[in-house]
């Protein structure tokens, strides 16, 4: 009887646990998926892409500088890249509805107007290096040249004109991306900004965030123009006593 009493409670107590895990195991698809290989519980979750990027070599100070400039000048240049190719794929569309010269031009027109009240005070405060990065980002996200895109739009010899205007910067609008080769660094520095890790980087190449940086950077200007302000007035009062 005795054996009989302790068979049923072992017998019991497997049921007992066989049951808990079903309901463990009920239970777990609608907290946390797992598996089990070789008597070991292995929990299967899903995280978000992580990229990670090794900060690259630098040879000399020289290619940390454009390294530094590139960091700094990526985010405040990538947005116009990513306009022109929003605006260029727009255009496309209401090309293939216009097929009349004429209002194409007229159409040109009202395009280039809109984008110059828009974004013409913005651009005209880009730096020579900024204006360099732009091209080859447009190119890189049009996959198509800025003398390409100009002599669309605007004929031949305005792309002429402004490819002799960029040469003169030591820019060219005839650039092409080289993802695997002179802009290598660059995709990199865009496939960060491109998975929103951007922040991160930028940190801790300059101590703050692109926000926290601009607003600094800002302040800074305003202070140096309002100093100037009060200096050219001081110096217009003093003239106009003599």
């Amino acid at each position: 009887m005795t054996k009989i009493l302790r068979i049923s409670s072992i017998v019991f107590a497997c049921l007992f646990c066989a049951n808990v895990q079903a309901q463990t195991e009920t239970q777990s698809s609608y907290f946390q998926e797992y598996i089990i290989e070789n008597n070991d519980t292995l929990y299967l979750m899903s995280i978000d892409e992580l990229t990670v990027v090794a900060m690259p070599k630098f040879k000399n100070k020289r290619e940390w500088k454009n390294y530094y400039r590139m960091v700094y000048n990526l985010p405040r240049v990538y947005p116009y890249a990513q306009i022109a190719k929003n605006k260029l794929a727009e255009m496309d569309v209401q090309f293939s509805k216009i097929h009349n010269k004429r209002q194409r031009k007229e159409y040109i027109k009202i395009v280039e107007k809109e984008m110059t009240n828009q974004y013409k005070s913005a651009l005209k405060k880009l730096t020579i290096s900024q204006g360099k990065m732009l091209i080859k980002l447009i190119n890189r996200e049009t996959e198509t040249t800025v003398y390409h895109i100009v002599k669309e739009m605007k004929g031949g010899f305005a792309a002429f004109f402004w490819q002799g205007v960029a040469s003169i910067f030591g820019a060219s609008l005839k650039y092409k991306y080289d993802k695997n080769g002179d802009d290598a660094i660059l995709e990199k520095l865009v496939t960060i900004y491109e998975y929103g890790d951007y922040d991160a980087l930028y940190t801790k190449v300059f101590g703050m965030s692109v926000e926290e940086h601009t607003k600094q950077l800002q302040k800074k200007r305003d202070k140096k123009q309002s100093k100037s302000k009060k200096k050219f007035l001081k110096h217009d009062f003093q003239k106009r006593r003599q």
